[in-house]
């Protein structure tokens, strides 16, 4: 029997703000809606969820895939947040959602780094369920910070602007430094896993905001490829053609992705990244209105659970 497993950031994914909006939400609804029956998974990843009663509509929507109860997680300060469908049972779900996360020191002793400074921006949603011939699978789903800019603020939370080359690379170490924490701290709950069940099955997937070769994807998949706990991509099994989920600046890039314990990564049969249809829409702007369709596209992977 098939395991399919899913991840759609859903962009967005709020009530209509204003009249006109009604008809494009609507639209969208219906949209997701076709996306989740082909996919046909029996779990499913959402991030960018803003409306929970619009999440319960999506549910209603369909029926016919029989998913129970969303397990939803924390908003970030624009509303929107991780969510986790499943039509198998849910044996055990948590939200991981600190309020800071910490940062290596260099020597023992040393005060932490960055007190304070570093939120998990939204809470990562973690399920646990029962899969036959794979027995207990937990999967997380995350939603990193953007690769944008972090600037310098004042006390009162004001931006600087970066105004030279200098400031300009702060900025950019800044977003690397709180991208790398969260990264850290899902990599932790990861570990924490394999301590339990050396040989656990585990799928780490979401929009984690950054390609297969960055830092923050390759500290959540382990950096030792030859550790046996090393989370292999499902993506790695595409011809490099077919390998983005969607644009950036015009270009196709990964950032959406499924990464597999090697218990997993045994079983995988089969990926397919539905981006026929992604389109560009542009940088990210504060207040945008909302669309019909999603910037990013849905990814699937299918194992072998016998």
């Amino acid at each position: 029997m098939a395991l399919r497993i899913a991840t759609f950031n859903l962009k967005d994914f709020f009530a209509a703000r204003r009249d006109e909006e009604r008809g494009v939400i609507e639209a969208k609804l219906s949209n997701v809606a076709e996306s989740l029956r082909r996919a046909g998974a029996d779990i499913v990843a959402l991030q960018e969820v803003g409306s929970l009663p619009l999440l319960d509509r999506l549910v209603k929507a369909v029926p016919e895939l029989g998913y129970g109860a969303p397990v939803v997680g924390s908003e970030d300060r624009r509303g929107i947040r991780n969510a986790i469908l499943s039509r198998l049972p849910v044996q055990w779900s948590q939200v991981h959602q600190p309020k800071v996360l910490p940062f290596p020191p260099f020597v023992e002793g040393d005060p932490e780094p960055f007190p304070g400074r570093i939120p998990l921006r939204r809470g990562i949603v973690h399920v646990r369920v029962e899969a036959q011939g794979l027995a207990e699978v937990d999967v997380l789903t995350a939603h990193f910070k953007s690769n944008l800019p972090a600037r310098l603020k004042t006390k009162d939370g004001v931006e600087v602007p970066d105004k030279t080359p200098l400031a300009i690379g702060e900025s950019a170490v800044r977003s690397l430094v709180q991208r790398a924490a969260e990264a850290l701290y899902v990599r932790s709950l990861v570990d924490d896993l394999f301590a339990r069940s050396p040989d656990h099955a585990i799928c780490v997937l979401g929009d984690l905001n950054d390609t297969l070769e960055s830092m923050p994807v390759r500290l959540v998949r382990g950096i030792d490829t030859t550790s046996k706990h090393y989370l292999r991509a499902a993506a790695e099994s595409l011809p490099e053609e077919g390998r983005y989920s969607c644009f950036h600046g015009g270009e196709r890039i990964l950032i959406d992705h499924v990464l597999l314990s090697e218990r997993l990564h045994r079983a995988l049969r089969h990926f397919e990244i539905h981006n026929e249809n992604v389109r560009y829409h542009g940088p990210h702007v504060d207040d945008t209105p909302l669309t019909e369709d999603s910037d990013h596209a849905l990814c699937v992977v299918e194992l072998d659970d016998t």
